[in-house]
Formats: C-alpha cells, sequence, structure tokens
C-alpha cells in the first residue's frame, strides 16, 4: 500500500493508477478495464476487447459525448493545446465527478520510474548511431538531405514515413542525447516549421540545452527523465489533467509529486527503474503483490483516440472552417500555401499525418476564441 484516500480515485487502467490505491481497491480492477475499454473502443488500432460487456450503444454514446467535448477545449485550457488525450482526461473526470469532488490521478510516475517508450528508442538508437563513423554518417545524411522525402516512390505514401524520414537524417547529422531527444519529442522538422509561417520561426532556448547534471552523476536515461520532469510533466501532462478535472469541478491530487518520493526515486539505482527495456520494474513488483503479473503484462497504451477517423469524418467541418484559405490569408500566421498542401496530402492519403492538421486545428480554433473574439 503506497497512498489511501477516502475522496475517489480517478483511474485510467495503468500501473501508476494501482500503485496509488491500497489493497482493498484492487477488487474493482475489473470496473477499471470496463472504463478504459469505453475510452479506447473507438480506436480501431487500439486493443479493444470484442467480448467487452459494453454493448454499441454505449460506445456511440460516449464518442458523441467526445466530440462535443472539442469545441469547448479552447475554452477549457485558455491557450493552444493540442494533446488530444485531454478529451477522454475529461471524459473520465466527468465520470469521476459523478460520484465524488477529489480523486488520486497518477502522473510523474512515466518520469520518475522511466515508463516512456521513447526510453527504449533512445537507449537502442542512440547507442547504434553513435557507433556509426562520422565520415559514414555525414555521408548518409548529406544524400537524405538531398533527396527528399517526397521523392521516395512507394514509401512515401506510407504512413509517418516522412516524420521517420526526418528524424533518421537527424540522428545521422548529431546523434548525441540532446538531439537525438529532440528529435523524438518534436513533432514538425525544422525544414517545415520554416515553410509552415508567413515570418522567419527562431528557436528558443530550452531545457533541452540544460547542464544541470552533474558529468558524474549523468547517464543518457537520467537526462531524458530529467527532461521530461521538468518539461512535458507540468507543461503538457498537470496542465492536461488540472483542467480537464477543473472544467467538470473535479479536484484532483498527484501522489507521486509528493517531494520524498520524487528525492526517493531520484537515488533510486537505475536497475530498480530501467532494464534493457524493462520499465517501471519496481513499481511492478510493488503491484504484482497484489494483481497478477498476467493481467498487467500488456503493451503500455495511452488515453488515444481515433483522431486520423475523425478528422477525416466528424471534425472535416471544423478543418473546412478554421483551415480555410481566406481565414489563414487574413491571419496572416500562416503560409497558406504550405497549410493547403497539408490538407490536400491527409484527405488525399496517408502521408501526413492527422496529428499536424490537429495541432494546427487547435491554434486555429483558440486563436479564433481569444484573439478574433468569436
Amino acid at each position: 500500500q503506497i497512498i489511501k484516500v477516502e475522496d475517489g480515485k480517478k483511474i485510467k487502467g495503468y500501473l501508476e493508477e494501482l500503485a496509488v490505491l491500497d489493497k482493498h481497491c484492487f477488487r474493482q480492477w475489473q470496473a477499471i478495464l470496463r472504463a478504459e475499454s469505453l475510452l479506447n473502443a473507438a480506436n480501431t488500432n487500439s486493443d479493444f476487447d470484442k467480448d467487452s460487456i459494453l454493448d454499441k450503444k454505449a460506445i456511440e454514446e460516449r464518442q458523441k459525448e467526445a466530440l462535443e467535448i472539442i469545441p469547448d477545449l479552447p475554452l477549457f485550457f485558455d491557450e493552444p493545446f493540442a494533446d488530444s488525450s485531454a478529451i477522454p482526461t475529461i471524459l473520465v473526470s466527468r465520470i469521476a465527478k459523478s460520484r465524488v469532488t477529489v480523486a488520486l490521478s497518477a502522473d510523474a510516475g512515466d518520469e520518475i520510474f522511466a515508463g516512456y517508450t521513447r526510453y527504449d528508442h533512445i537507449m537502442k538508437y542512440g547507442k547504434q548511431f553513435q557507433k556509426i563513423p562520422r565520415v559514414i554518417r555525414k555521408a548518409g545524411a548529406g544524400i537524405m538531405h538531398s533527396i527528399s522525402s517526397d521523392s521516395v516512390p512507394v514509401l512515401r505514401n506510407k504512413y509517418q514515413f516522412h516524420s521517420r524520414y526526418e528524424k533518421i537524417k537527424s540522428f545521422l547529422k548529431n546523434p548525441d542525447d540532446q538531439n537525438i531527444l529532440k528529435a523524438l519529442t518534436k513533432q514538425v522538422a525544422d525544414e517545415d516549421l520554416q515553410m509552415l509561417f508567413v515570418n522567419k520561426v527562431n528557436s528558443l532556448p530550452s531545457a533541452l540545452e540544460s547542464k544541470e547534471l552533474k558529468p558524474e552523476f549523468y547517464t543518457t536515461l537520467d537526462y531524458a527523465m530529467a527532461i521530461d520532469y521538468t518539461t512535458y510533466l507540468p507543461d503538457d501532462i498537470l496542465q492536461k489533467v488540472d483542467r480537464a478535472g477543473m472544467s467538470t469541478s473535479l479536484e484532483g491530487r498527484e501522489p507521486f509529486l509528493d517531494h520524498r518520493i520524487i528525492e526517493w526515486a531520484a537515488i533510486l539505482p537505475m536497475n530498480y527503474k530501467y532494464d534493457n527495456g524493462r520499465k517501471k520494474i519496481i513499481l511492478k513488483d510493488i503491484v504484482h503483490k497484489y494483481i497478477p503479473e498476467k493481467m498487467m503484462n500488456r503493451p503500455k497504451m495511452g488515453f488515444s483516440i481515433p483522431i486520423e477517423n475523425w478528422l477525416r469524418n466528424d471534425l472535416k467541418k471544423f478543418v473546412d472552417k478554421y483551415l480555410d484559405t481566406e481565414f489563414v490569408k487574413n491571419q496572416n500566421i500562416f503560409n497558406a500555401i504550405t497549410i493547403e498542401h497539408i490538407k490536400k496530402s491527409f484527405y488525399e492519403g496517408n502521408s501526413v499525418r492527422g496529428e499536424k492538421i490537429w495541432y494546427i486545428l487547435m491554434f486555429q480554433m483558440w486563436f479564433d476564441k481569444w484573439i478574433n473574439n468569436n
């Protein structure tokens, strides 16, 4: 038992959420699985249990509620916020609010116990690229720079090929920890970013350049976790959970942010947290005392929504309105030709990810509400 609270527990169905519950709450695990299935049912790429007790009507009603949240996102977040998992987080908050006024969440578990999949990537690919002789890396990056990803036959139509092409090119140019983490986390390549805006975009200093970790304590994984803890956690995760909860007057508590847990986790040897792809080791050891390991042994899943499908169907009316050429030209922020190209590429094929459309759409909806006062 790590912590107990009488008001309520907001559950997403994952390891950290179970870890903050007392042992008597584990019997509610079946209800947790039901809630998760409900939120992921509409996503055809999810591991939704087709034999779930959920009926089709319940799934359709929950999806309808999720879509109705989207026009209110600029109001709830008061800034351009494009993490689409805000939508199911609001749904969960509404479910929790129907029973309690204060709820436990379990954010920071990934940041302090090494839970993100990208940690596997930086540990694996970083070392591989660093082994390639510098002259070969630079030659390979030069060749890729001279050949646009749009010019590569067959592969250019593959999902996420363009994004991966740019990341590999970046790794070849510079495979140090800072550049690899930056490439893994950025959503738009530098070249594409310049084309996206009317005016030149200048990069701002960020925590990625931080030298706070002393050399004697520095490891690749410690660096990646520290960056996530000081950027992704407060700027995305905590913003999302707090504002989603407040949208329905639900107060969230974050046990993993207790300074005593943070300090204790920071001095734990890394093999208690991560070992050759095994993540959050000590948390799993604790939870497996109460929940059979075979029930927990499944891939990590975020609060995903079927954003590609929605943008092509239910949300297309918003894309047509806010990414309209005249709207973009009058706004004079984005390059209207580039926006039109992104839209065309998305709706005619798979070369552009739906997330890119979604990011722009969220900015446009925020801009229209708070700058245009509509």
